[in-house]
């Protein structure tokens, strides 16, 4: 075991590094409140770039606070495999990031890039309508701004990036926005942090598999006051499974999120794009005659969250299959039943690519208390699987909605009531 403290660099994140470089037999770097000497009065780790874990890594996070710096366009961690350019990331093991008392992983004050790779960055960057009005934002309509009917997608078609000032940066965000990132990792845990205000996803992982994702609390709600004006910040999910990850625990899940608070989304488009490519969400590439599309072998529990615009839990196939799924034990909390747009949304309408007949099966969904505009969403098609223990407490949508005439198939509902008028 060695401590990040005794290591020296020109910033916090080499000398982060550079104790992960110097790691004994044990693989523990352990990161404290005890800070660099840098800046000796400040009270938080600052990072420029992320911290790489290579495998067979333990990262230990003692009450301590990492933040983003303004210069920073990168994740808090990344698995040290991939990144920029590297398109075929190698198989790498046992990387644990474990936090000890309170450990806080904190966005920057004024981000270089929010949001993902459909959103173009704007600086200002306003989410309130009264706001883009007074800008006159460029982005809207002039009958829009004309006559005050502001629209969903005039607030949520941009996101707050300084970057935007600079054409020789990206003017999208991209998979460095992401809080913890992981890809193509085996034997794998993330456990105790608090994500407060992250510039994309707090968490993703894409093609990892046999690992635990446990007692994370999020704080995040898709807008952040930046010199005094509340600025849109897009895609702020909590965590994101991708393709190919299987064998994973997710549990213990608390807090609010902007977006989708966890979601299982297997997207394989058939547009060919290399890893490490900006413009995406994803740092592999996605040649799916050599990865595996699919996520399956998924347990869901303990969950007490709300999305502030969308979903608490989100399962996603879109030309792939989603199976092996159990969700047991979530309480929306949404503080109001129109706060976000749904508690668990089952596939969809076709909006991000194909569902299949039987993309989304064996899947177990019990003890779930909704508060929001939809209860349990079917969307898309759902087989030999079961719904059950279901309270809604929204008296104007039903407990389970099946939007197509054939979206169940050997499917069992079971214990659902929604809450009287």
């Amino acid at each position: 075991m060695i401590f990040a403290n005794d290591f020296k660099g020109k910033n916090d994140s080499e000398i982060i590094n550079n104790a992960i470089r110097h790691r004994t037999g044990d693989g523990i770097v352990v990161i404290d409140e005890r800070l660099s000497d840098i800046e000796p009065e400040r009270t938080f780790w600052l990072l420029d770039e992320a911290i790489l874990m290579p495998e067979n890594t333990t990262v230990i996070l003692r009450n301590c606070k990492l933040k983003l710096s303004d210069r920073c366009r990168d994740n808090f961690f990344r698995s040290a495999n991939c990144g920029i350019g590297i398109n075929i990331p190698e198989r790498i093991k046992n990387i644990h990031i474990k936090a000890e008392g309170l450990c806080i992983l904190e966005g920057a004050d004024r981000p270089r890039a929010t949001g993902d790779s459909s959103k173009l960055l704007h600086c200002p960057c306003p989410h309130r309508p009264e706001d883009i009005r007074a800008i006159r934002a460029d982005w809207v309509k002039k009958e829009h701004l004309d006559s005050g009917n502001i629209d969903f997608w005039d607030i949520h078609n941009h996101s707050y990036g300084t970057d935007s000032q600079n054409p020789e940066e990206s003017q999208y965000g991209d998979w460095r926005g992401i809080g913890i990132l992981f890809a193509n990792v085996s034997d794998f845990s993330i456990s105790g942090v608090r994500i407060i205000r992250s510039h994309g996803w707090g968490i993703s992982l894409e093609a990892c598999d046999n690992g635990r994702i446990e007692k994370i609390d999020f704080d995040a709600t898709m807008y952040k006051e930046i010199d005094g004006m509340l600025m849109n910040m897009e895609n702020q999910d909590g965590i994101d499974l991708r393709n190919g990850c299987h064998h994973i625990i997710i549990s213990d899940i608390t807090g609010h999120t902007g977006d989708d608070v966890i979601a299982l989304t297997a997207i394989a488009s058939p547009n060919f794009r290399p890893g490490g490519s900006f413009r995406s969400t994803h740092v592999m590439h996605n040649d799916w005659n050599i990865r595996e599309r699919d996520i399956h072998d998924i347990i869901i529990r303990n969950v007490i969250a709300h999305s502030y615009l969308c979903y608490t839990i989100r399962l996603l196939p879109a030309f792939s299959k989603i199976y092996n799924i159990v969700i047991d034990g979530v309480i929306d909390t949404a503080p109001t039943c129109n706060a976000s747009a749904g508690t668990l949304l089952l596939g969809d309408m076709g909006d991000y690519g194909e569902n299949y007949p039987d993309s989304l099966a064996n899947i177990t969904v019990s003890n779930i208390v909704c508060n929001s505009k939809g209860a349990v969403c079917v969307e898309g098609f759902l087989t030999d699987s079961v719904i059950s223990n279901i309270i809604n407490k929204n008296p104007d949508c039903p407990a389970i909605k099946v939007s197509r005439e054939n979206g169940l198939k050997n499917t069992i509902t079971s214990n659902t009531t929604t809450v009287q008028k």
